[in-house]
C-alpha cells in the first residue's frame, strides 16, 4: 500500500501528466481554430470578393497559420493564467464563492449545521490537519466538495440537501471521501486543472464576441450590423471553442475517475463503516434531484464534487467525470444488487432532524492515546482509521464545552490564542496582560480574563486540537483584525525577551496556515534531495527532541534515529543550547524545500526518537507535529499507551 509519501510524489507526476494533456488539447485547438478561419474565409471571400476583389487562395498558409496560432494561444494561455491567479489568490474558497456557497459560521446554533461542523472537526483533528472553514451550498441537490491547493488553504462545501437528507454516518461517509482528497493532494490537481481548462473554454467566448460583434458604418453608410465573414468565422470558431470544451471534459474525466474509487475506499478505512458512503450513494441514487448543482459555475468545478453535479446524457455515465453510482456502491458493498429505494425527501428530512436534535454520537474514546510503533505512526500519515476517528472524538468531549465555544466564534477564538500564549509566572503574565490592554480590543480582552483561567487549567494534551479548532474563526477575521492580532501574538510571545520552544511552535503554526488568507505566500521549490544536504539540520532537531524526553542513554537514541534517516552515515551528537529556537527555525525554514522522501526520513527519524524511551511526552508529540506541520505533513496523534 502506498504511504502518503509516495502518494504525494504521484500527484506530482498527475500534474505533469495533467500538463501534457493540455499542452495536447492546445495543439489541437491552435489546428482546428487554423481550419475554422480558413475554412470561414474560403466561404465568405465571395462577399469579399465581390467589394475588393480578394481571394483565399492557398488553403495552407505559413504566415496565417503563424497568425492564428499566436493568437489562439495569447487567448488560451492569458485565460489559464489569469484563472490560476485568482484561484491561488483565494484557495478553496475561491471555488466555493464561484458557487455562490456561503461559510457555516462555527457558532451555528442549527441542529443539522452543528452536526456537520462536529464531523468535520473530528475527521480534521484524527487527520493531524487544521480544522478548514466549512461552506454551505443552497442546492437541493446531495454533494459536497473539498478544494484549496493545500491543506492551508483548504475548505469543505456542502450541499443543503446533503445536510438535511443524510444521516451522521452517511455525512461522515462523504466528509471523510472529501478529506481523503486532502490528504492525496487531489485537491491542489483539481485546481491547477480548473485554472489550465479555463483558456480551453475562452474559445467559444472568442467565437461569440465575433458573431454578435457590431460593426461600425461610414457615414454616408445605411448598413449596420455584422459583417457576413464575421460572422461566419465566428460560427467556426465557436464550434471549435465547443470541442476545446470536450477536451476539457475528457481530461478532467482521465484525472478524476480512479480518484474517487480511491477516495471512497480511504473513506471506508477512515469511518471503518462501508454503510455510511454507500448509503449516501444509495440515497443520491433514490433521490429525484441526486446531485446536480444547478449554477453557472458547475460545469467548470463538476471534478471537485464528490458525485456527478452535472445532469448526465441517458446511458452516458462513461462521459461523466465521475463513475456511476452502482459500480461505485457494488465496490464498497459486492453484493449489492442495484435497486434504488426512492427517497421521500420531507419523511427523510424530519427523520435526520430529529436525529440531530439528540446529543452528538460520541464513542467512548481511547483514553490512554493510541498504541504505537514507529511503522503504523508512519502508516497513518495521510491515512487515518477508526481508531484515530475515535480517539478525535475523545479529544473533542474531553474539550470544555465554554472552552470550545469559544473557540468556535472570530471574537472569543482570539480570546482564546492569547490565553494560550500566557506564561505560567504571574510575573511575565502581568506584564504580558499590560501590553496587550493597550494592544487589542477592549472586548476580546475582557473575554480573555474571563476566559484565562480554563486554559490554564486545560490538559496538556489538548493545546494543539485546540488550535487547530481556532483555524477557521481566525481565518474569518478582517485584514485589519488580523493584522491587531498578529502584532498582539508577537507581543505576548516577546514580553518575557525569550521564545519558549511552546510559544515558537504555536506561533509558527498559527501563522503559517493564515498567512495564505491575508498574505501573498510564494510557494516553495524542492531544493534538497541528497540526505547529506540536510543531515547536519535533522541532527539538531533530533537533539532538540531527545532533551524533551526521558532518554536514559540520548548517544545511543540519537544513533538509532540518525541511522533510521540515513544508514550510509551518522554524523557525531551535535550541541545544542536547551530551548534554541534560532537553530530549530534555521532548520525548519530549510528542510521546507526537501523532497518528499527526505521529509519521510526526517519525520521517521523523529518518531523513533520519541518512541525509544517508551514513555510518550506531550512536549514531544507538540514538537513533532509542529516539525511535520513545517513539512505540509499531517500528523496524526499517537502516543505509547
Amino acid at each position: 500500500m502506498k504511504d502518503f509519501f509516495t502518494r504525494q510524489e504521484q500527484a506530482k507526476r498527475n500534474t505533469t501528466l495533467l500538463v501534457l494533456m493540455f499542452v495536447c488539447a492546445v495543439i489541437l485547438i491552435v489546428l482546428s481554430v487554423y481550419l475554422a478561419v480558413t475554412a470561414g474565409l474560403f466561404v465568405t471571400q465571395m462577399f469579399m470578393a465581390q467589394q475588393t476583389g480578394w481571394f483565399v487562395r492557398d488553403f495552407w498558409e505559413i504566415d496565417r497559420f503563424l497568425w492564428i496560432t499566436g493568437i489562439t494561444i495569447i487567448v488560451v494561455a492569458s485565460g489559464s493564467f489569469y484563472r490560476t491567479h485568482q484561484l491561488k489568490q483565494g484557495g478553496g474558497a475561491a471555488v466555493a464563492q464561484m458557487l455562490a456557497a456561503k461559510p457555516v459560521p462555527s457558532s451555528s446554533n442549527d441542529p443539522l449545521l452543528s452536526r456537520l461542523l462536529n464531523i468535520v472537526e473530528e475527521m480534521a483533528i484524527a487527520s493531524g490537519l487544521p480544522v478548514p472553514p466549512v461552506y454551505l451550498l443552497s442546492q437541493p441537490g446531495i454533494n459536497a466538495f473539498a478544494a484549496g491547493f493545500g491543506p492551508r488553504d483548504a475548505v469543505i462545501a456542502v450541499s443543503q440537501g446533503a445536510v438535511d437528507l443524510l444521516s451522521r454516518d452517511q455525512l461522515q461517509g462523504v466528509i471523510a471521501h472529501e478529506f481523503s482528497h486532502i490528504l492525496n493532494g487531489d485537491i491542489s490537481l483539481k485546481m491547477r486543472l480548473m485554472g489550465l481548462l479555463y483558456g480551453i473554454t475562452l474559445i467559444s467566448d472568442v467565437g461569440i464576441v465575433m458573431m454578435t460583434a457590431r460593426g461600425s458604418s461610414h457615414h454616408h453608410s445605411r448598413e449596420r450590423g455584422t459583417h457576413p465573414a464575421m460572422l461566419v468565422i465566428g460560427f467556426m470558431i465557436f464550434m471549435v471553442g465547443t470541442i476545446g470544451s470536450v477536451f476539457a471534459d475528457m481530461i478532467k474525466r482521465a484525472v478524476s475517475r480512479q480518484r474517487e474509487f480511491l477516495a471512497d475506499a480511504a473513506a471506508v478505512q477512515f469511518t471503518r463503516n462501508p454503510e455510511g458512503i454507500a448509503g449516501a450513494l444509495k440515497v443520491i441514487g433514490g433521490y429525484k434531484p441526486g446531485s446536480r448543482i444547478q449554477h453557472a459555475a458547475t460545469q467548470q468545478t463538476s471534478h471537485f464534487f464528490f458525485s456527478n453535479a452535472v445532469k448526465s446524457w441517458e446511458n452516458r455515465d462513461w462521459w461523466a467525470t465521475h463513475p456511476p453510482l452502482i459500480e461505485r456502491i457494488k465496490r464498497l458493498q459486492p453484493g449489492f444488487n442495484g435497486h434504488m429505494k426512492s427517497v421521500d425527501a420531507a419523511k427523510r428530512s424530519d427523520d435526520v432532524m430529529r436525529g440531530a436534535v439528540h446529543a452528538f454520537e460520541v464513542g467512548q474514546g481511547i483514553s490512554t492515546g493510541l498504541v504505537a510503533n514507529a511503522e503504523t505512526v508512519m502508516a497513518s500519515i495521510g491515512r487515518p482509521d477508526g481508531d484515530a476517528l475515535q480517539h478525535a472524538r475523545n479529544i473533542l468531549t474531553r474539550m470544555p464545552k465554554r472552552l470550545s465555544d469559544f473557540a468556535h466564534d472570530s471574537f472569543t477564538a482570539r480570546a482564546v490564542m492569547y490565553a494560550l500564549l500566557l506564561d505560567s509566572a504571574s510575573s511575565i503574565r502581568s506584564l504580558q496582560l499590560n501590553q496587550l490592554e493597550k494592544q487589542a480590543d477592549a472586548n476580546v480582552f475582557r473575554e480573555l480574563l474571563d476566559i484565562q483561567p480554563l486554559v490554564a487549567r486545560l490538559d496538556t494534551e489538548l493545546r494543539l486540537p485546540l488550535l487547530e479548532m481556532l483555524m477557521p474563526a481566525l481565518k474569518a477575521l478582517s485584514k485589519h483584525q488580523f493584522e491587531t492580532f498578529r502584532r498582539c501574538v508577537t507581543s505576548l510571545i516577546r514580553a518575557d525577551k525569550k521564545r519558549g520552544m511552546f510559544e515558537y511552535m504555536m506561533q509558527r503554526m498559527l501563522l503559517r496556515h493564515l498567512y495564505p488568507q491575508f498574505l501573498k505566500v510564494k510557494a516553495l521549490k524542492v531544493s534538497f534531495n541528497a540526505p547529506e544536504q540536510i543531515i547536519d539540520n535533522v541532527a539538531e532537531i533530533i537533539v532538540m527532541l531527545i532533551d524533551r524526553g526521558r532518554h536514559e542513554n540520548p548517544a545511543s537514541t540519537f544513533k538509532v534515529a540518525m541511522f533510521a534517516f540515513n544508514e550510509r552515515h551518522v554524523p557525531d551528537m551535535p550541541v545544542i543550547t536547551e530551548g534554541d529556537i534560532h537553530k530549530l527555525d534555521e532548520a525548519l525554514i530549510k528542510l521546507e524545500r526537501a523532497s518528499s522522501e527526505l521529509k519521510r526520513k526526517l519525520l521517521k527519524s523523529c518518531v523513533v526518537t520519541v518512541l525509544a524511551d517508551g514513555e510518550t511526552a506531550v512536549a514531544e508529540i507538540e514538537l513533532v507535529r509542529a516539525i511535520a506541520d513545517a513539512l505540509d505533513v499531517p500528523m496524526p496523534q499517537f502516543r505509547t499507551g
